[in-house]
């Protein structure tokens, strides 16, 4: 299996998105009234309408539901990840758990990366597959190259010592 957050990786982007919404929480209120000073800056309402969140409780209720959104959305980012079962008769692409797509082996044209993103393309050039893998790109290449895809764009070796 290609991809995928390992436990680290999970609790890093949970973690830095919960941080995330609870300095949200925190700066938003100012910087909406900072923003409403400035009268060339538009929607002046809903901006001194969020500014005026500053009962007790929302002083500490903006922070706790800043890292209950952030905690769902990185979430939703970890389970969205697609992971890939490449075996030698079809690449299986996961998310959620769950077997999304089959590819058999024979469709596969090409396989490279294009920026973050593993490209699996069809012989007649027709994309198959398009999305941002984890894990390093070495790891990836040698996955596929290993279960005998051809792998377009660098150097790539089977393990078994034939290329």
């Amino acid at each position: 299996m290609v991809g995928g957050f390992d436990r680290g990786g999970r609790v890093f982007v949970v973690g830095g998105f919960a941080v995330a919404g609870i300095v949200a929480g925190f700066v938003l209120p100012l910087l909406a009234r900072w923003a409403a000073g400035l009268p060339w800056v538009p929607f002046q309402g809903p901006l001194e309408l969020i500014s005026s969140f500053d009962a007790t409780w929302l002083v500490w209720g903006r922070p706790l539901i800043g890292a209950l959104l952030g905690l769902a959305f990185g979430l939703y980012v970890v389970a969205g990840t697609p992971v890939l079962e490449i075996r030698d008769d079809a690449l299986e692409v996961r998310r959620n758990g769950q077997v999304q797509r089959v590819i058999p082996r024979e469709t596969v044209g090409g396989v490279h990366l294009r920026g973050s993103k593993t490209v699996v393309e069809a012989k007649e050039g027709r994309v198959l597959f398009e999305d941002d893998v984890e894990g390093g790109k070495d790891a990836i290449r040698q996955a596929f190259v290993d279960h005998g895809y051809p792998w377009e764009g660098g150097p790539a070796t089977r393990s078994d010592g034939s290329s």
